[in-house]
């Protein structure tokens, strides 16, 4: 890919991430079961679910792209959780 190309994803994932942010505190907002579960999501940590802490030197194509997925659910959740501060100084 081109650094273009690059910088083409990451602006549209970013996007993606931070809509999906508003949504659950949005949800986080209206309380009920749904807050519950925001507030669980917000607070999980994702890290690996087997307790295998060290993959190797070099992991693996399936450890390394669930790393990925973990990574993603961390910055969401920190961008969820921002937001949510960020209501309760408002």
């Amino acid at each position: 890919m081109t650094e273009i190309q690059n910088a083409t994803l990451e602006g549209r994932l970013l996007a993606q991430r931070q809509v999906l942010a508003e949504l659950l505190a949005a949800c986080d907002r209206a309380g009920g079961p749904l807050s519950d579960w925001v507030r669980g999501f917000v607070a999980e940590d994702f890290g690996p679910n087997d307790y295998a802490e060290d993959p190797g030197a070099v992991p693996d194509a399936a450890f390394a792209v669930e790393n990925m997925i973990a990574e993603e659910k961390r910055m969401l959740a920190a961008e969820t959780q921002r937001i949510l501060d960020a209501d309760a100084r408002a």
